[in-house]
């Protein structure tokens, strides 16, 4: 394989033949290898078949778009953008009628959630599943994820 260990200010236009031939030649040798084996590891998983007819053909179209990029309408992203915030605010909105939110608690603030969702005498007094580097409770989007799928699974079960 060619290696070059400054792209940026190596000389494309003055390498010799032999060098690009040879680094050529091993780029398509290890490709192949590689290739083969992903094969094989598809076929030994049954999954060839779906590689053949569903992504190979597929390839084509993602090259073009990394290639090419794609068309994005900053109206409709716009638009788009506006419903989300609109339908955030709304969210946030009718948390507020929740038993143990104050009407004062600001969902964006960590000590808020974390005495909305787990300290607050009359909040939810959750269980925090994770703590942070210095001990508190944690609220990160992982940490609410999982708080959330506890929360669904309960509900789940006393209901169905």
């Amino acid at each position: 394989m060619l290696t070059v260990s400054n792209p940026n200010k190596f000389d494309w236009a003055s390498i010799p033949l032999g060098e690009c031939c040879q680094g050529n030649a091993l780029d398509a040798y290890f490709t192949l290898k590689l290739f083969n084996l992903c094969e094989a590891k598809l076929e030994e998983r049954g999954m060839l078949d779906l590689f053949n007819s569903l992504l190979s053909p597929a390839l084509e179209v993602f090259s073009e778009m990394e290639f090419e990029g794609l068309n994005v309408s900053l109206e409709k992203t716009g638009e788009i953008g506006k419903k989300l915030r609109s339908s955030n605010i709304d969210q946030e909105d009718s948390l507020y009628g929740c038993p143990g939110v104050k009407k004062t608690d600001n969902f964006s603030s960590n000590n808020d959630l974390i005495e909305v969702l787990y300290t607050r005498e009359d909040g939810l007094g959750l269980y925090p599943p994770d703590k942070t580097a210095k001990g508190s409770p944690s609220v990160s989007a992982p940490t609410l994820k999982i708080l959330l799928e506890h929360i669904d699974k309960e509900l789940s079960k006393r209901h169905g």
